[in-house]
């Protein structure tokens, strides 16, 4: 099936999901488009409202708390926690604190720069315990259709993956598929936990209502794309395999970039660079998830850019990422207004362009 504009599937990969979740029926005229209900995606969206889901489903998050006054988010006393934005991406809205001065020194900042205001909930999470992971996953219509689960070796910028290793998590897949289930889910989503492996227990943290980096899955097995590509344009698609442990996987030149964030020198990223050349050190091997030249040779072209950039100034990882995610995030205020667009705004929005031809 192509549509007369030669598309078949429109496919948010990041927090457009929100916005194109508030119109799916309108777009799922045009376009196959496998997103969820618009009051599903709310209810995970939100990091408040995940914490109520959570408790509701009577499944496992480290203690939290959810505060919507500077005066009770003071109160709060147990040290260390994560402070979250109740909307953030890239874990930019989210820091850990380890006394009452930092919480407050973290709390002036969100005001200081409009992430947060008096009355908007936050919050305030305790450290989860175990292994770093996440849960890349697709539904349709309320069926687990796929789930590949990896433990996160290294961190980056935010404490997003920058190493991964395929692992098999059953009591995660049994809890992935019970919120899909209650949610009538439909789409990819991405979980992140921490996983005890001497319990065997996982605590989840947040949820990515969308796409995650998938890489990882389709080389332990677990085509994530493709599923929801094949879902969008109304296919059945049966369940896929469950996926390989051990396979691993890394975020390619993204590691430099938190390197240098994190205060990294020139000769210390040059020496990551070599390393990763010569297939020495943690990410010598394993395959990148970005940069893939047997596939694709122009994915070395940012690769590049980004790395000469990092090499004449690390100190400029900090502005690229600051630009690269306000062109892609959802913060609270963009949360509320797509949430007041009234319900046929689309529509007069096309009838309008019409008119005006």
């Amino acid at each position: 099936m192509i549509l007369k504009n030669g598309y078949d599937v429109l496919f948010p990969t990041h927090e457009q999901v929100y916005l194109f979740s508030k119109y799916r029926e309108y777009f799922g005229q045009h376009i196959g488009l496998a997103v969820p209900d618009f009051d599903a995606i709310g209810r995970v969206q939100s990091k408040a409202e995940f914490a109520v889901l959570m408790d509701e489903l009577q499944l496992p998050t480290p203690d939290s708390q959810i505060a919507a006054s500077k005066f009770e988010i003071l109160e709060h006393q147990q040290f260390p926690c994560y402070v979250k934005l109740v909307h953030s991406t890239a874990s930019l809205g989210v820091q850990m604190v380890t006394s009452t001065e930092e919480l407050r020194s973290t709390i002036e900042h969100f005001e200081k720069t409009g992430a947060w205001k008096e009355g908007e909930p936050i919050v305030l999470q305790q450290p989860g315990c175990g292994r770093q992971a996440v849960a890349s996953a697709v539904f349709q219509h309320g069926r687990l259709v796929g789930l590949a689960c990896a433990d996160v070796l290294r961190t980056g910028i935010g404490g997003g993956a920058a190493l991964r290793v395929s692992v098999s998590h059953p009591l995660v897949r049994v809890h992935v598929e019970k919120l899909g289930r209650e949610l009538n889910w439909h789409g990819p989503i991405s979980v992140e936990y921490f996983y005890d492996s001497d319990k065997q227990l996982p605590q989840y943290i947040e949820i990515n209502p969308r796409v995650s980096e998938t890489f990882n899955a389709e080389l332990a097995g677990v085509p994530i794309c493709d599923a929801v590509a094949r879902i969008s344009v109304g296919e059945h698609v049966e369940s896929l395999p469950d996926a390989k442990p051990g396979v691993m996987t890394h975020n390619g030149f993204t590691v430099m970039i938190a390197d240098a964030y994190n205060g990294a020198s020139r000769l210390q990223l040059m020496k990551r660079l070599l390393d990763h050349w010569t297939n020495r050190g943690d990410l010598g091997s394993c395959e990148s998830e970005i940069t893939r030249l047997r596939e694709d040779p122009m994915s070395l072209i940012p690769a590049i850019a980004v790395i000469l950039r990092l090499l004449i100034s690390p100190k400029s990882a900090a502005s690229l990422t600051r630009s690269t995610v306000d062109n892609y995030s959802l913060p609270h205020a963009a949360a509320l207004m797509i949430d007041a667009l009234p319900n046929d705004y689309m529509e007069n929005m096309v009838r309008s362009e019409s008119l005006s031809r």
